[in-house]
């Protein structure tokens, strides 16, 4: 039996005052279609959860965050990526993230998603099915 590799992929779940869920667009890449997503990215070796999520939200939205996230799930993403001659799932661990009012979100320019926004719960379940399971993107509508 072969074995079977994952990649970790650590995702913030941002909501606005008025529950609405931020989203970035990600251009096609690697086989897998243009689909919107959460903030976040695979672990750098070394890092821990938390240390991933920080550094990935300094670097896709400019935010500096401290606070104590709280984690939701985990989840065997639908898309795959290729890890040297193999094609590797990905395993997501969604953190609920609550930034401080008036804090500034901006797309990195040199990160490679193309464009950011907020969706009603709803919609942005609907968005994240793509990438997400049923169970997660109902968690997501949930208001």
């Amino acid at each position: 039996m072969a074995e079977q590799l994952f990649q970790i992929g650590i995702k913030g779940l941002i909501r606005d005052k008025q529950g609405k869920v931020l989203l970035l667009k990600v251009p096609a890449w690697d086989g897998n279609p243009e689909y919107w997503d959460m903030p976040g990215g695979r672990m750098d070796p070394g890092e821990t959860f938390v240390q991933t999520l920080r550094r990935e939200l300094q670097e896709e939205i400019g935010v500096d965050y401290a606070g104590e996230p709280r984690q939701l799930s985990a989840v065997l993403s639908s898309v795959k990526i290729t890890v040297g001659d193999a094609r590797v799932s990905l395993v997501l661990v969604p953190y609920e993230v609550r930034l401080p009012d008036g804090i500034e979100i901006k797309l990195n320019p040199a990160d490679h998603h193309e464009g950011l926004d907020w969706f009603t719960p709803a919609e942005a379940a609907k968005l994240l099915a793509v990438k997400y399971t049923p169970d997660f993107c109902e968690m997501v509508a949930a208001p």
